[in-house]
């Protein structure tokens, strides 16, 4: 769902909604957004001479973490679906950018290098990485939930925690 929202300075900004294991790919000024960021992880891909931007919701690793049969909900059909998306839009695979925030071990029991959210962010940068799609920025790990933002005028990832206030990768 796409809003338009007024920026301090009176412009108007349209933002995208992604939600939990879900995708979304714009192909304009659009801001991407999704809150919620525990253990998931959001991968922002940006193709600059296309002008196509994507953003991805995942929750588990791999599909073989799950019976679901939504791509979105995994790490590994997800970004699949979002490259998919980005090239019928105009991206091509080799011009993306990457940023990726998430991952959290959000209760102290949750298994540590096994975590989800570790497995999640580990899953994220061997997909990327073999690929050849480079992580531009990165804020994952720690044990804050996330709310993010991308920016394709920047472009880049405005990462919201209650613990950290605001930063931009």
């Amino acid at each position: 769902m796409t809003v338009t929202l007024t920026s301090p300075d009176g412009a108007a900004v349209d933002r995208e909604k992604v939600g939990i294991a879900d995708l979304a790919v714009v192909t304009d000024d659009t801001q991407l957004v999704t809150s919620g960021l525990g253990s998931c992880i959001g991968i922002a891909l940006y193709d600059p001479e296309a002008g196509v931007s994507g953003l991805l919701h995942a929750m588990l690793p791999t599909a073989d973490d799950g019976r679901s049969t939504a791509p979105e909900k995994y790490v590994d059909t997800g970004l699949e679906q979002l490259i998919s998306a980005m090239q019928t839009a105009g991206a091509q695979p080799q011009r993306l950018h990457s940023w990726i925030a998430g991952g959290s071990q959000m209760l102290e029991f949750s298994g540590g290098k096994n975590s989800i959210g570790a497995r999640n962010i580990r899953v994220a940068t061997q997909q990327l990485s073999a690929r050849s799609i480079p992580i531009e920025g990165a804020d994952t790990g720690g044990s804050s939930g996330r709310s993010l933002i991308f920016n394709p005028k920047i472009p880049g990832l405005i990462v919201r925690t209650a613990k950290d206030g605001k930063k931009t990768l």
